[in-house]
C-alpha cells in the first residue's frame, strides 16, 4: 500500500531517539546549578569549532542575535551600506536593518545564493559589508565573493543558519568570512528544542568584543563597558545540542544522501538549485524548481505529501522593507525561481520508500 499522510516536518521524530539522553543532560545541567553560559556552552563552542575548524565560537541566543552582533562587532550602522541576498528568510536582512544600516538587494545566480558579479556592481562608497546567506544549505561560490570582498576591502559575514556542514573547496562554511552565524532553532539541523544560536569569528579582538556584547556590554559583574543585547546562550540548550552534534554525522550523510536520489529519481522531470563547483550542500532542506508549482503542490496534497516554499515572497517585497532596504538591479533571475522553488520531505522521518513514492507522484504528475 502506497505511503499516505506524509510530513514535511515531524519534530518528535527528530528528537525522539534522544528523549532518554536529553533526560540525563536536563539532570546533569539541574544537578550543576549552572543554567547560563556554564560549562555546557563553553563545550558546545569548542565541539563547533572543531567541526569548523573557525578560531573562535562564541555562543549566543539565537540566530537573528547571531547576525546582529557581528554586524555591530563591525561598526555598521547609520548611512552604511550591506549587500545581501533577497531570496532567503527575512532575518538576513532585518538584521541589518535593526543596525541602522541599509540592505541593498542583488540578484542571485543559478545556487539560489548571491551571484558574485551582481556584487561587483552594487558596491558604493557607502557599501561596508557582503552578508553571504547560504540557501537551503548549499554553499555560495565562496571563492569569488571573497575575492570581490578583498578586493574592495570589504568585510564578509556569511549566514549558514540553513548550512550546517555545508563545506565549500573542502572548507566549513562559516570559516571564509570576518563572521560566519548560525542558528539551532528545532528545524535547523543540528537544532534544539528551543533557540539557540553561535557565532564564529575570525578574529580574537573580534571574539573578545562578542563575548561581551552578547551579555549587555558586562566587564565582570559590575562593571560594563558598552551598552548591548542580552544573547546569552542557556545551559540547558547548549546540552542538548552537544548530544545532537553526535548523531550529526550520520544526520548530514543521510540528507546528503536523499538529495541524491532526489535528483537522480526526477532528473529531466523538475531543475534543481545548481551546486558550485566544489561545493558540498547540507541540505537544511531539498529544494526542487518545479513549473506549475501549486498544480503539482496540490497534487501532492491530494496524494498525501506535504511540501513547503521556501520563501514565496523575496525580501524587498515585504512591508517592512520599504524601509532600509533597496534594490540594485532588477532580480531578475531571484523573481523567475521564487515562482519556482518548492522543497520536498527529507526530514529525519522520512524513509526511502517514502521518498520514491514521492518522487513516483511527481513524476506522475508531470507525465
Amino acid at each position: 500500500m502506497a505511503p499516505k499522510n506524509i510530513k514535511f516536518v515531524e519534530l518528535t521524530s527528530k528528537y525522539r531517539p534522544l528523549g532518554s539522553q536529553y533526560h540525563r543532560d536536563l539532570d546533569r545541567v539541574l544537578s550543576s546549578g549552572s543554567f547560563v553560559l556554564g560549562s555546557e556552552v563553553a563545550r558546545l563552542e569548542e565541539s563547533v569549532k572543531h567541526f569548523t575548524n573557525g578560531n573562535y565560537a562564541i555562543g549566543v541566543g539565537n540566530g537573528t542575535d547571531a547576525l546582529i552582533l557581528s554586524i555591530k562587532a563591525m561598526d555598521i550602522g547609520s548611512g552604511d551600506e550591506v549587500i545581501t541576498s533577497p531570496m532567503s528568510y527575512l532575518a538576513s536582512a532585518s538584521s541589518i536593518a535593526q543596525c541602522g544600516a541599509t540592505a541593498v538587494f542583488v540578484d542571485v545566480d543559478n545556487s539560489l545564493n548571491l551571484d558574485p558579479k551582481m556584487i561587483e556592481q552594487a558596491i558604493t562608497e557607502k557599501t561596508k559589508a557582503v552578508l553571504v546567506v547560504h540557501m537551503a544549505g548549499i554553499p555560495a561560490p565562496m571563492g569569488k565573493i571573497m575575492e570581490i570582498a578583498n578586493r574592495h576591502h570589504l568585510s564578509v559575514i556569511e549566514d549558514c543558519a540553513q548550512a550546517f556542514g555545508a563545506k565549500y573547496d573542502g572548507r566549513s562554511v562559516g570559516t571564509f568570512g570576518r563572521f560566519g552565524t548560525f542558528s539551532f532553532h528545532p528545524l535547523k539541523n543540528p537544532g534544539t528544542i528551543g533557540d539557540g544560536g553561535l557565532i564564529i569569528a575570525e578574529d580574537k579582538k573580534d571574539a573578545e568584543w562578542l563575548l561581551q556584547a552578547r551579555n549587555h556590554g558586562h566587564n565582570g559583574r559590575d562593571e560594563c563597558d558598552f551598552w548591548s543585547i542580552n544573547s546569552r546562550l542557556d545551559e540547558i540548550h547548549a546540552a542538548f545540542l552537544n548530544s545532537y552534534l553526535e548523531f550529526q554525522p550520520n544526520q548530514l550523510k543521510r540528507r546528503q544522501k536523499f538529495a541524491d536520489i532526489y535528483r537522480k529519481e526526477l532528473a529531466n522531470v523538475v531543475s534543481f538549485p545548481q551546486i558550485p563547483e566544489n561545493g558540498l550542500p547540507s541540505y537544511n532542506w531539498i529544494m526542487i524548481l518545479a513549473e506549475r508549482r501549486q498544480e503539482l503542490i496540490d497534487h501532492l496534497i491530494d496524494n498525501g505529501i506535504e511540501s513547503k516554499i521556501h520563501y514565496p515572497k523575496l525580501i524587498p517585497d515585504l512591508k517592512a522593507a520599504d524601509t532600509s532596504c533597496r534594490t540594485n538591479g532588477s532580480l531578475q533571475n531571484a523573481r523567475k525561481n521564487v515562482q519556482r522553488i518548492l522543497s520536498v520531505p527529507s526530514a529525519e522521518h522520512i524513509t526511502e520508500v517514502n521518498l520514491i513514492y514521492i518522487c513516483e507522484q511527481i513524476k506522475n504528475f508531470y507525465s
